[in-house]
């Protein structure tokens, strides 16, 4: 019982802090950037949870950790995980492992059976968790102390600390579900500081881990149609994975030693099935260096590309998703996060113009990819004009609207 009354008791202490250092936030203190507090303020009970962050840096007398907890808070609002499922045209879940399969083969055999059928298929969003509504003091500070804890490794001197903040220190890469990756990558991984003894050239590292992933890490094309990334533990455990799955792992390992890296992604290849994504990380000179599954180098080579992208972490005002509602339903890959426009560091592109009926009008282009025409970029009309400054050259490109949460032809 007195235990009990203890926990409860240092409970109750800990929510009155939080909410005493709550309103020092909405009084704007000195030292707090407006942009945090009114990311704090727009999430609910959770808000505790960012206070306390916060609050555990408040007195430490390097700025860099508090700075960081500045950083990930300020862009929370945007970040979020989505679970998915599987289903048919009556909503009913459809059970799908790809390790249920013999062969490759075998699933498309399936998958197609199951497509073409009277039920149909198709991905269905389950369930949205907002960052801001659900990641853990702990999960920000542990981020915090060991993103900052890599920074004194000895390669890690030629990065300027906004290489650090958006590219090494956040925890997320797409719209995958939180876990800590980092413990995990240290606890499994650290024998790889041991082998690079005194090394300052981060090159080395980027090789070594891109190696080491290619040659103990599969790609299976059974993961293809996997509705989310695997978590870091089951990549771990199954050896095996999609592009997506490589890539974030990749990254992982290199944000974990301090090296910055993201994904580059192709929403989806022109004329085939599927998206494509690799990571890519920094070198010494400030250049980010493609670190490409096995025996993917052809897609560059062919006209597959249409365009591509990189993942971000702050926000990009250009991007859709910083214009747009959030409510207004979006193509996969186009309105759902931020990211950059890279197209032109990997094919050589052309602007590509049309014609429409109407004016101030969000339009897609599109390429044919596994049956069907999917959106790869978008732009808004101006005087029934419309302009997409940077596609891939030499492949169709069909445009498409929204309507009913559906892309149809103009």
């Amino acid at each position: 019982m007195q235990t009990r009354f203890i926990n409860l008791l240092t409970i109750t202490v800990l929510l009155i802090n939080g909410l005493l250092f709550q309103s020092c936030l909405k009084s704007k203190r000195p030292g707090i950037p407006a942009e945090v507090v009114k990311s704090i303020s727009e999430t609910g009970f959770n808000r505790i949870e960012l206070t306390k962050t916060i609050a555990h840096y408040i007195d430490q007398d390097d700025s860099l950790y508090l700075q960081s907890a500045y950083f990930l808070i300020q862009h929370l609002p945007h970040q979020y995980a989505v679970k998915y499922k599987m289903t048919n045209d009556h909503d009913s879940t459809l059970n799908f492992d790809p390790k249920q399969f013999d062969s490759f083969q075998a699933q498309q055999n399936w998958w197609y059976d199951q497509k073409y059928n009277k039920n149909g298929i198709r991905y269905k969003a389950k369930k949205y968790s907002l960052d801001k509504d659900t990641i853990t003091a702990e999960l920000l500070i542990n981020t915090i102390n060991l993103a900052i804890m890599s920074r004194s490794y000895p390669w890690t001197t030629a990065y300027s600390i906004d290489d650090f903040f958006e590219y090494v220190l956040p925890y997320r890469f797409g719209n995958e579900s939180l876990h800590d990756w980092r413990t995990s990558i240290l606890e499994n991984f650290s024998w790889m500081i041991d082998s690079l003894d005194n090394q300052t050239d981060p090159s080395e590292l980027i090789d070594f881990i891109d190696l080491y992933v290619d040659n103990h890490f599969s790609f299976d094309k059974r993961y293809l149609r996997i509705p989310e990334p695997q978590c870091l533990e089951e990549i771990l455990q199954s050896k095996t994975g999609n592009y997506q799955d490589i890539a974030y792992l990749k990254a992982m390992l290199l944000r974990s030693f301090g090296i910055p890296s993201t994904i580059d992604y192709i929403p989806f290849l022109a004329d085939t099935t599927g998206s494509f994504y690799f990571t890519v990380a920094m070198n010494s000179d400030g250049i980010f260096e493609a670190l490409l599954p096995l025996n993917t180098e052809y897609l560059f080579k062919q006209n597959k590309i249409p365009k591509v992208y990189r993942r971000i972490y702050s926000k990009n005002p250009k991007s859709l998703f910083s214009l747009k509602e959030l409510s207004l339903s979006t193509p996969p890959f186009i309105g759902h996060y931020h990211y950059q426009d890279v197209t032109k560091d990997y094919v050589a592109t052309l602007p590509v113009e049309f014609k429409v009926k109407n004016s101030d009008t969000l339009y897609y282009t599109a390429v044919y990819n596994d049956s069907m025409w999917r959106a790869v970029d978008w732009a808004i009309t101006k005087n029934q004009q419309i302009i997409f400054p940077d596609l891939g050259q030499n492949i169709s490109y069909r445009i498409m609207v929204v309507v009913s949460d559906s892309l149809v032809f103009e």
